[in-house]
């Protein structure tokens, strides 16, 4: 593909990103399933988010000290950005989940945390192959197929929280709280396009 640096390794750190904002999607899942946790869970999805702060600091200072790059520095920018949005959008869902207060989650809400889950796994897939050279094609066409059913999943969703909870402060919490997993399912789709993007224009 010719895309995959042979010094500086970009991508090697940008498929270690990408694997953060896995750990973070599995540990948010579990959330879902073993919620007299969730305390403990969100602060070890807090531990992934100050980690990966840590690895874009690290990529971001190499592209500052690069001369030259194998690829556009601001490509390498955007995917960095995006990448670490998608993990500071699962702890902000974590840490709101504490703040609101919320007792137990709702069961549609589950189905959509193992989404966002299965979304990161595949994006974590899509840059371990990116880096080994290989075709991305399956896994980012995966990723679309996965916003597809969480688009679907957030309408049902929010059908049902108008249809069912009588509190108007819960519907105000759930709202939030749907919204931002599908906000973070969508995130993982423009990683997803922007790195089709790159390798098109690359090839």
């Amino acid at each position: 593909m010719g895309l995959i640096p042979k010094e500086e390794k970009y991508f090697q750190m940008l498929s270690q990103l990408a694997a953060k904002a896995c750990e973070a999607g599995e540990i948010f899942a579990k959330i879902f399933y073993e919620f007299h946790n969730h305390a403990q869970f969100a602060e070890e999805i807090k531990a992934v988010e100050t980690a990966s702060d840590e690895l874009v600091a690290q990529i971001t200072q190499k592209l500052n000290s690069s001369f030259i790059t194998p690829i556009d520095r601001e490509d390498i920018y955007l995917l960095v950005t995006e990448i670490d949005d998608v993990i500071d959008m699962i702890n902000d869902i974590a840490r709101r989940m504490d703040i609101y207060g919320i007792s137990a989650p709702r069961p549609d809400s589950k189905q959509i945390a193992d989404l966002l889950n299965r979304t990161t796994v595949e994006l974590k897939a899509a840059f371990t192959v990116l880096e080994r050279g290989q075709n991305i094609s399956d896994h980012c066409r995966k990723i679309r197929q996965l916003e597809r059913e969480g688009d679907t999943l957030y309408r049902e969703a929010i059908r049902n929280l108008f249809k069912e909870e009588k509190d108007a402060v819960e519907v105000i919490k759930w709202m939030s709280i749907y919204e931002e997993l599908e906000n973070s399912i969508d995130r993982c789709k423009d990683v997803a396009e922007v790195l089709e993007a790159i390798v098109v224009k690359n090839k």
